[in-house]
């Protein structure tokens, strides 16, 4: 038997000459490319992967300064995500998740553990047509994440990415059909190449 995930890879690196190897295999391979380091040039990485999702990452706290932040990286590019985490010192960031996705800022929302964080967040995205990706936890009970798809699905412009730590969770994720799986580097080769053999009971 041989399985292979047909989502999305979603790759967390900040090596700017790493991303953009991968992203040059494929131009149609799909890739959300998430650079977490300080010393990674945004704008040149939003230009020279022009045909990718981006991902960029808040690094301010409170909630004027993320909606600044939010709509000074959306100018970068309309390649470029916003990542949202979910909850702020406590606190659901459901206006501000709104207010954003009003304002046609695409957004990627991290820290979703649960079908009801999952469910608040899409209730902020009822009547918007702006592009959301849902950024679910490794950690994510297997039924929370049945549920969070099913929702997900109801959505044209919505997308569901679950953290994958092993093969293992590859391939629930390709069961439940889920838009793309979020990998590490490491785990690339892995996850592009077929799985030969594999098999689990679910």
């Amino acid at each position: 038997m041989q399985t292979s995930y047909q989502g999305g890879s979603f790759i967390s690196s900040a090596d700017l000459a790493m991303l953009t190897a991968v992203a040059e295999v494929d131009d149609g391979c799909g890739l959300v490319l998430n650079p977490t380091g300080a010393h990674v040039d945004v704008r040149q990485l939003a230009g020279e992967l022009a045909g990718h999702r981006l991902l960029l990452p808040l690094t301010v706290t409170t909630s004027r300064q993320m909606r600044r932040q939010a709509e000074e990286l959306s100018l970068l590019g309309d390649n470029v995500y916003v990542q949202v985490p979910v909850m702020t010192a406590g606190q659901f960031n459901t206006a501000l998740i709104h207010d954003l996705l009003a304002e046609g800022v695409p957004l990627a929302v991290t820290g979703l553990a649960t079908r009801q964080a999952v469910k608040r967040v899409l209730d902020q995205a009822v009547a918007s047509q702006t592009p959301l990706l849902l950024m679910m936890s490794a950690a994510t009970a297997y039924y929370d994440l049945i549920v969070s798809t099913a929702l997900a699905h109801l959505f044209p412009t919505v997308q569901l990415v679950v953290g994958a730590p092993n093969q293992l969770a590859i391939l629930r994720a390709q069961r439940l059909a889920v838009d793309g799986v979020n990998i590490t580097a490491d785990q690339l080769a892995t996850a592009q190449e077929p799985v030969v053999g594999a098999a689990c009971q679910l």
